[in-house]
C-alpha cells in the first residue's frame, strides 16, 4: 500500500454503513483510499482491538488514526466532491453535535439501517462488488 494512501475500516456486517461506503467509493476515482471491511481483517491493525473497530469506523493515514466522526471528517477530506463538506466540518463548534450525533448512529446502526447484512458478506478493498468471505 502506497504511504500516500488512507484506510478506512468499516462494519459490512451493517447494512446502512456498507450502503454508505458503496457511495462514498464513487468519490474515490484517484484511489486514495483502501475500503476495508473489518470482517475481512484476520486481525486488528496494529494499535487497535476488535472492540474500537466495533464500536467507530476509523481512519488510518500517515501513521496517525482517526475514530468515528473524526474518521469521517478526514475521509471527506480526501474525497473529490467531497471536500467541501469535510472542510465544513472542521468549523468550530461542529465537533460538540457531529460526535454525539456519530456516537448515536453508530451505537444504533442495525436497528437504523433496519437490517443486517449476512453474516460473512463484506465489500472487500480491491473490488466493489459484495464477495463472501470463506
Amino acid at each position: 500500500m502506497s504511504e500516500r494512501r488512507a484506510t478506512f475500516y468499516y462494519d459490512a456486517d451493517c447494512g446502512m454503513c456498507a450502503g454508505v461506503v458503496r457511495f462514498l467509493r464513487r468519490f474515490d476515482a484517484r484511489g486514495r483510499v483502501v475500503w476495508t471491511a473489518v470482517q475481512s481483517l484476520e486481525a486488528p491493525p496494529e494499535g487497535l482491538s476488535w472492540d474500537d473497530l466495533g464500536r467507530s469506523a476509523w481512519l488510518a493515514r500517515g501513521g496517525g488514526r482517526h475514530e468515528g466522526f473524526y474518521a469521517i471528517r478526514e475521509l471527506l477530506g480526501l474525497l473529490p466532491g467531497l471536500a467541501a463538506v469535510g472542510a465544513l466540518m472542521r468549523l468550530p463548534g461542529v465537533r460538540f453535535v457531529g460526535v454525539p450525533v456519530y456516537r448515536l448512529v453508530a451505537d444504533n446502526r442495525y436497528r437504523i439501517s433496519g437490517c443486517r447484512v449476512e453474516r460473512g458478506a463484506y465489500l472487500d478493498s480491491d473490488s466493489r462488488n459484495f464477495q463472501g468471505r470463506d
